[in-house]
């Protein structure tokens, strides 16, 4: 017998389609929206809680996985104009937090590569200066600052490239995973 992961165990897969499901049980429609939020209905922000509540489900599932949101209805009855919008600001909400990741992760591979430019700089200014270095002990503090500041900015670099960017491009890869999501109702007093 095949051994559960620690996420088969707390989240049902749909059979028909493999997808893991994340149960979400709301009182009415308006539980899906932010309180505060005042605008038109079509314009609503998701209630701060519930997408903390989705982040840390997507966390214990893992990537490969493909997820689908439940949203089980306690009161009221179906009406589809209300799902729809609430289906539009599920999936305007999960992409602008996708525009928002790729342009970090642009932002980031950005600043590596400028960084990587000075650090060339300086490193290149260091070869051409030794050969013409004196003995004085500032022009030598002079080279070796070219050379250590190199050195610094290369290494930054190499840092944002290759441990900064991780973040925001795994992030992404959650985002998309609710993107493609495909969000459902369920109505418990029907």
């Amino acid at each position: 017998m095949k051994k559960r992961s620690k996420y088969e165990t707390l989240y049902r897969k749909n059979e028909t389609n493999g997808n893991i499901v994340i149960e979400v049980l709301l009182d009415d429609y308006l539980d899906f929206f932010h309180e505060w939020d005042n605008a038109a209905f079509k314009r609503r922000d998701i209630h701060p809680e519930l997408v903390n509540f989705l982040s840390i489900c997507s966390e214990d599932i893992p990537l490969k996985e493909n997820i689908e949101i439940q949203l089980c209805v306690k009161e009221g009855s179906v009406n589809k104009e209300k799902e729809d919008l609430i289906r539009t600001s599920f999936f305007n909400h999960y992409d602008t937090l996708y525009c928002w990741e790729r342009k970090e992760a642009k932002r980031i591979a950005r600043t590596s590569g400028i960084l990587l430019l000075v650090a060339l700089t300086l490193i290149t200014l260091y070869v051409i200066l030794s050969g013409n270095i004196t003995s004085s002990v500032i022009a030598q503090i002079g080279m070796e600052s070219l050379l250590i500041g190199g050195w610094v900015f290369a290494w930054e670099a190499i840092h944002g490239i290759a441990i900064d960017i991780a973040e925001p491009l795994k992030r992404r890869r959650e985002l998309k995973r609710f993107l493609r999501a495909d969000v459902g109702f369920k109505y418990l007093n029907l």
